[in-house]
This record gives C-alpha cells, sequence and structure tokens, in this order.
C-alpha cells in the first residue's frame, strides 16, 4: 500500500506549499494520477500560499437541514453532510473512486472470510486519545447493529463481527465471502471509527469525537453546524480552513442572494438558476454528475395493488422521463437504472435505457385491464419538501398516471420525516434518490430477498411481522434477481462483472418493484476565493476537507 502513502504525501507537501506547481504534475504523473486528480491538485496549487496552519473562515449552504450528525445508521445524505468533515474511516475513496488507506494504513483479506486491518499509529481523536484497536471494534460493532434511530444496511450484513489481534491491528470476520467490504469502508458513510463507549461520554446526534479534519463547535438543528480545523490531522496540512459553518439555506433564491452579497462562499443550485449567476466575477461554477438515482419506490409491506407485476410495468410505461429531464432539471439530467451514469462500466448505456424506458400509455392500459384493475386506484407519493425537486417528480408521476386511472396524491415532508419514513417502511410510494454505493452490487441489494431494507420494503405482512390477508398476492420477490445478484456479487472478475449488473438492472426495470428515472448534474457555485473545490461523485461535500480560502 505504499503508492496510496504516497500520494497522501503529495498531498500534504501540496496544503503545506512544499511542492511547486511543475513538482506537484511531475510527481502526479510519476504517482500515475489520472488527469482529472491532476487537475484537481492543480487547480487547488494556490494553498500554498496558506502557509503551515489553518486559517480563514468558510460559510457553506446545506439545501437540506441534517437531522442529526450521528456517525452510524443515518439514511438521510443530509445527515452525512453534518458528519463528513468530523468522522474517517478505514478506507477512503481518491477522485477517481480508488479505494485508498486512511485510518488503515494497508488491509489484507487472508482467506475469504475475513480481513486484517493494520491501522496508523499516532491517529488521534478529538479529545486527545489515541486511536487504537478497541476503538475500531466499537466502531464496527455499532456500524453493523446502529443504536437508535440509526438503521441496519444490508452492505455491512456479511460482518459476524471484529476483534482486536494487537493495539494496531484489527481482524473482521464474515459469515460468508464478501469482496465488496473493502469499497464500503472507502465510501465511510456507515463506516465511521468513534472512540470505543461514544455513546456514553456524548449526545451523538448532536455532538461529535471522531478523528476528521474538523471538530463540531456547534450544532443548531435546522439553521448550521459550525467546526474548527483540527490541527492534530493525521494527513499534514489538513485541513486548510481554519472555521467551517455548514449553513442551512432550504430556499434557493436564498442560496442565490446569499452568495451574491458573500454571505456564503459556496452551495448547490438548480440547472436553470445557475445560469443568473453567470455574469458575476466573484463566482465560479462547477458541474459534474455524481451518484443519487431518482427514483420512486413503491413499498408492497402491505396488501396493495401494486403487488401485481402487470400493474408495476404499467406504472412504469406511462412516466414521461424525457418531461422530468427537460422540466425539472432544465435538460442537465440522463437516463438511469438502478446503477447510475458515471460508475464506469456497469450503468446501462443511455440507447438501452431510451429503449426500456419508451413511453407506451396503451400498453399500460391494456396491461391495467389484463389484471382486472381498469379501474386504477389511490395512492400516496411522499417527497422531499425541500429541495423541491423529488417533488416536482412526484409531481409528473402524478399527471402522467391519470392515464390508467391511477389517482396520486403528493405528500412533501421534511427530510427528517421522510428519512425516518423511508427507513422503516411507512410509506405507499416515495420519491427520492438512492445515493453512492461502495460496490454495485449494493445499487440493487435492497432487491435480494432476505436483505434488511428488502424486508422493510416488499415482504408480505410489512413490519409487523403479521402477514396480511392479500388479495393481490405475497410482497414482492424475485428468485431470478436472488439468484444473479449472488452469482454476480461473487464473481471477482470485472469484465464478467459488468455484463451480469446489467442483466441485474434489466430484470429490476422489468419487475419495477422501484421506477427508476434519470440522475441529473449536479451544479455548485463557488466564491473564488475558496480554492480546490469539485464537484464530487459520491454527493459529499469532502473537498471542502482540502480546499482553502484564499484572501485579497
Amino acid at each position: 500500500m505504499q503508492y496510496h502513502d504516497d500520494e497522501m504525501r503529495l498531498l500534504g507537501d501540496l496544503m503545506r506549499g512544499r511542492v511547486s506547481r511543475r513538482s506537484l504534475v511531475k510527481r502526479g504523473v510519476a504517482l500515475g494520477l489520472s488527469t482529472a486528480a491532476l487537475g484537481t491538485l492543480v487547480k487547488a496549487y494556490d494553498i500554498s500560499a496558506q502557509g503551515g496552519e489553518p486559517s480563514g473562515e468558510v460559510v457553506y449552504a446545506l439545501e437540506q437541514a441534517p437531522p442529526n450528525i450521528a456517525p452510524f445508521g443515518g439514511v438521510s445524505q443530509a445527515q452525512a453532510w453534518g458528519n463528513e468533515h468530523i468522522y474517517d474511516s478505514l478506507l477512503a475513496w481518491d477522485p477517481d473512486l480508488n479505494i485508498i488507506p486512511a485510518l488503515a494504513e494497508a488491509w489484507e483479506a487472508p482467506d475469504n472470510m475475513s480481513y486484517i486491518f493494520t491501522l496508523r499509529q499516532g491517529v488521534l481523536f478529538h479529545n486527545g486519545n489515541e486511536m487504537k484497536a478497541a476503538d475500531v471494534v466499537y466502531s464496527i460493532t455499532n456500524a453493523v447493529t446502529p443504536p437508535p434511530p440509526g438503521v441496519a444496511i444490508g452492505q455491512l450484513a456479511r460482518i459476524a463481527g471484529a476483534e482486536a489481534i494487537d493495539d494496531y491491528t484489527v481482524k473482521v470476520n464474515l459469515t460468508e465471502p464478501d469482496p465488496a467490504i473493502p469499497g464500503v469502508f472507502a465510501w465511510s458513510r456507515y463506516t465511521s471509527i468513534v472512540p470505543d463507549g461514544i455513546h456514553d461520554q456524548i449526545n451523538v446526534l448532536t455532538e461529535g469525537i471522531g478523528t476528521g479534519p474538523y471538530k463540531v463547535v456547534e450544532y443548531v438543528q435546522d439553521d448550521r453546524i459550525v467546526y474548527e480545523a483540527n490541527t492534530d490531522y493525521w494527513i499534514e496540512g489538513v485541513p486548510c480552513i481554519a472555521n467551517l459553518t455548514l449553513k442551512v439555506l432550504g430556499d434557493e433564491q436564498a442560496r442565490v442572494s446569499n452568495l451574491r452579497s458573500g454571505e456564503i462562499d459556496g452551495g448547490i443550485l438548480s440547472a436553470d438558476v445557475v445560469v443568473t449567476l453567470e455574469g458575476d466575477e466573484n463566482l465560479e461554477t462547477q458541474s459534474g454528475l455524481y451518484a443519487a438515482p431518482r427514483v420512486v419506490q413503491l413499498s408492497t409491506a402491505k396488501d396493495v395493488p401494486w403487488r401485481i407485476k402487470q400493474v408495476r410495468q404499467a406504472i412504469s410505461k406511462c412516466i414521461d422521463r424525457n418531461l422530468i429531464i427537460s422540466n425539472v432539471y432544465a435538460g442537465e439530467a440522463e437516463l438511469t437504472g438502478p446503477i447510475p451514469p458515471g460508475y464506469g462500466e456497469y450503468p446501462i448505456p443511455n440507447d438501452r435505457l431510451a429503449e426500456l424506458y419508451t413511453v407506451d400509455i396503451e400498453g399500460a392500459k391494456a396491461l391495467m385491464a389484463e389484471v382486472g384493475m381498469e379501474s386504477g386506484f389511490s395512492v400516496e407519493l411522499q417527497s422531499i419538501a425541500t429541495p423541491r425537486h423529488t417533488t416536482l417528480i412526484a409531481e409528473i408521476f402524478k399527471e402522467n398516471l391519470k392515464a390508467i386511472n391511477i389517482d396520486v396524491t403528493v405528500q412533501p415532508l421534511e427530510i427528517g420525516q421522510f428519512a425516518e419514513n423511508v427507513g422503516n417502511g411507512s410509506y405507499e410510494w416515495a420519491s427520492t434518490g438512492r445515493g453512492m454505493r461502495g460496490d454495485p452490487a449494493h445499487f440493487v441489494i435492497d432487491f435480494r430477498n432476505g436483505t434488511p431494507l428488502n424486508t422493510t420494503w416488499f415482504a408480505d405482512g410489512g413490519n409487523t411481522g403479521t402477514p396480511t390477508a392479500s388479495t393481490f398476492g405475497p410482497g414482492w420477490q424475485s428468485t431470478a434477481i436472488d439468484e444473479l445478484y449472488d452469482a454476480a456479487y461473487a464473481e471477482l472478475d470485472p469484465a464478467k462483472r459488468v455484463p451480469m449488473y446489467r442483466e441485474l438492472q434489466e430484470m429490476i426495470i422489468d419487475e419495477a418493484p422501484h421506477i427508476y428515472t434519470v440522475q441529473d448534474k449536479r451544479f455548485q457555485v463557488v466564491n473564488k476565493r475558496l480554492t480546490g473545490m469539485y464537484v464530487a461523485y459520491d454527493l459529499t461535500n469532502r473537498p471542502l476537507r482540502t480546499a482553502c480560502a484564499v484572501e485579497g
């Protein structure tokens, strides 16, 4: 793993101003960094003028309020935005999604039933204590079985437990082989490393003790999170910013006015609003694809008409996804299946998706008539109130489905309530985005019968454990999908994995337990004084970890 440590030393030298632009490029090429990774580092070059200590203050806008900053089991992306600067994981991704060391300086799989992680020595938590194996064992235990309000995730379901071999070596044992574990740790969202016994020390919903580049100073629900630089951070020269505030500004026009006035240094905006800022010489627009495929989830936990496959297929045939691209995202989006565009070779190509998603109202009506559902039904479609794009997609569903007599009531909810409902299955339909995953398998894991959210969202009888007297058939499941999922999960050869996961996605689109629509591009506008920023594919704001505020 020496190669990746060299990358980190290059980053540290850059943060400290110890490398020239020419040397930066030369060393990056020698390390084999991609053009994208080199471009990101070169763009951040002017942080070398910052000197050795963090300096400056940055206020960055969030479009959703983090419901809390708990380290484990958060299903809300906004929660991840709140805690991603506090905590680190054992592994990480570079900008090209290559797995690199983080709190573990090396790892290996001695057999197909375990992983061994060698920890970095001298890494300090925010309370001054050194991170050791007991902390990692505690963290992994809580990641697998999160304390409330956390939700267990299927991506960690194959971890049987963790044990300390010595103070700096941890063994993770599996219930069955799982080649995706390194990717899950690199994703970092559900694998924060915390001090042993943190839940007895602080209120993790509003406080934090991690190893990350920033320490929590203040958490104000629905308003802001204030951080200060962790000057003992284990990557030399990081962070560059002394004081960071994440300010909740759910209203897009509020973000625009605050950007113009300089009260905030950056934030996410929609494609049609970004163009209104093009003439501002103090602002820079950045854009790119990211991983959050838009989807309407159909719960079949209760006895509902859409337990019938033909009904689900009819719903999908009615949805005009090109209308979503044009009306919701101003043309700045692409069709998506379960694995979004940009995730290597695994997504279904756009031309094929266009064939699968052809609008066919007459075909939809025929399917409804085939199963005696031509009279339709009523359903509640929950969405996220702010930002409005999931609600706008829900409104298009409402209009499109009138053609087959489905009466949709759109119910926008604040993010905390929405995330809770999705996590525990308290919804009929939900308009949402699925987010980044650590392995292609995990974009489709919830369609594998028996995984945690599969049971919550699809199983007959729902969360009560009591089967209903069904008139529409059992809760959704597919033996064929289960079999292909297991085969693809066990396959290690990427050349063989790609066609398997493409086939699996087509099967999911045909079964339509969820209705996938589009993947939009992410637009962020930053003040030019904030350097080193870029659109992160994993939907995080992690560039703030290494960004700098250049004064004057």
